[in-house]
């Protein structure tokens, strides 16, 4: 457990990143989900389109989390370390394994879509956000 009045682990630069990473991987793959649904058919179509919207949930929660993991560093009489729990070794984890799905999933339409090089620009976005949750996660001991 980190010292009283430690600052958070959610306010680093690097979650700020991760957040902010989410969101535009989430972006791209649902704007190649909706131009490759008619190239592909409607259920891979509907799983890119999904897997993105996840993604869009978890970068704007993990955006929330560092916002307010900065406002608490302000506190003046900080009462308890913050942020000290089970969940904040999970959230690089499930970042980790939203990127690895879109990675699977682009590497699918690459073969079969009608945008082959912007799934692989797609591979490329998700592999750096994967990279990214891998990077921030804490260390065996931590969590």
């Amino acid at each position: 457990m980190p010292p009283l009045g430690a600052p958070p682990t959610y306010s680093t630069p690097a979650t700020l990143g991760l957040a902010l990473l989410a969101i535009v991987t989430s972006l791209w793959h649902f704007t190649l989900g909706a131009l490759d649904y008619a190239g592909t058919g409607r259920y891979p179509g509907l799983a890119l389109l999904l897997l993105a919207g996840l993604l869009l949930v978890y970068g704007v929660l993990t955006l929330i989390r560092y916002a307010e993991a900065r406002d608490a560093m302000h506190d003046p009489q900080p009462r308890a370390a913050m942020y000290a729990t089970p969940h904040e070794g999970r959230v690089p984890l499930v970042g980790l394994g939203l990127a690895g799905l879109l990675v699977l999933a682009d590497a699918a339409f690459v073969f079969s879509g009608q945008l082959p090089w912007w799934h692989v620009g797609g591979l490329l976005v998700s592999g750096v956000l994967a990279r990214q949750a891998w990077r921030i996660r804490p260390a065996a001991g931590d969590d």
